[in-house]
């Protein structure tokens, strides 16, 4: 956008947003400085999630879940931890919940932003971590007799195949 049409929109030009973002301002105000400029850069439209970089994930997970059969591994392999793998299950389920919790319920609902989710409740963020690193590690202790050196990459492709998805509906 030309600086005329931004002017003409009642918006800053890009040298009035130079000169407040190098006034002596508080860092949230060049924050928000530097955003109010971004979005004027690309015409207010949020830009696309999907890059080439998420797409590639999205064809190598899906690649990853067909040949190593890992469903099929997961309910019908004899050599798999199934405590283990129960363990697993559900302190990443803790994590998704949690997740769920957060985005979902205190963001839409109860309309607390994200840097105030730690004001709120100060456990839930490093519960979430704790349960998603302790579960993945038995996920990949579990798996490891069946795919041996292959798990850990295996496990996270899907994982970044999983957060491409996540990451594109929109709530």
């Amino acid at each position: 956008m030309l600086d005329s049409e931004l002017k003409f929109r009642g918006g800053n030009t890009s040298d009035e947003l130079s000169q407040l973002s190098s006034t002596n301002c508080p860092n949230n105000d060049k924050k928000e400085v530097n955003i109010i400029h971004k979005q004027q850069q690309t015409g207010g439209q949020q830009q696309s999630t999907l890059s080439l970089e998420n797409i590639c994930w999205l064809i190598a997970s899906g690649a990853c879940l067909y040949y190593s059969d890992i469903v099929k591994v997961i309910f019908w392999e004899e050599k798999i931890n199934k405590k283990l793998l129960y363990s697993s299950f559900s302190l990443i389920s803790v994590n998704i919940l949690i997740g769920i919790y957060l985005i979902i319920y205190l963001t839409n609902y109860k309309k607390i932003p994200s840097s105030k989710w730690n004001d709120y409740n100060p456990l839930l963020i490093p519960i979430a971590t704790g349960a998603f690193i302790f579960g993945s590690v038995l996920l990949t202790v579990c798996l490891w007799p069946v795919f041996s050196w292959l798990t850990a990459p295996i496990l996270f492709t899907i994982f970044m195949g999983f957060i491409v998805i996540i990451i594109n509906i929109p709530i």
